[in-house]
């Protein structure tokens, strides 16, 4: 009888680790509503978890679904400190900057290599960890005239 109490005991305890850890990983609702300010992203559809995560119909996001913009803004060496927070852990505005520092790094690298930058993907509406995704070819030429300007 002691036995099976302590493996019940083990067994809860193990559930109670695994469930904390498959949480939604780095408190990705902070990040992402400041970059959404930042892109002015909040009506468009990349202003969303997909941004960062590669997610199936029930699915939420993890460090193990990132997509490659998802990845390359984890592979930052200023995103260490970042790493391992719950959902429910307050960022400073320091932390917080430190994102939007590792964000506008990332600016004009391609990382889903598409052909546009994760900034031109981020101004039109496309998203930059999707290489299936990217703007118009004409809102795109268009974009890339103004900014010449």
């Amino acid at each position: 009888m002691r036995k099976a109490k302590l493996a019940l005991s083990a067994a809860v305890a193990m559930t109670v680790v695994l469930a904390a850890v498959e949480r939604p990983a780095l408190a990705q609702r902070k990040f992402l509503e400041k970059v959404r300010r930042h892109y002015q992203l909040v009506p468009r559809e990349n202003g969303k978890c997909t941004l960062c995560h590669k997610l199936g119909a029930k699915e939420d996001p993890t460090r193990e679904n990132l997509n490659v913009y998802g990845k390359a803004i984890q592979g930052s060496p200023d995103f260490a400190p970042l790493k391992g927070k719950s959902d429910e852990y307050k960022f400073s505005d320091a932390e917080l900057e430190t994102l939007m520092k590792i964000v506008l790094a990332l600016e004009n690298q391609d990382t889903d290599g598409d052909g546009v930058t994760n900034k031109e993907e981020l101004d039109l509406s496309s998203f930059p960890g999707d290489p299936e995704a990217k703007p118009d070819a004409k809102e795109l030429e268009k974009y890339r005239a103004a900014q010449k300007k």
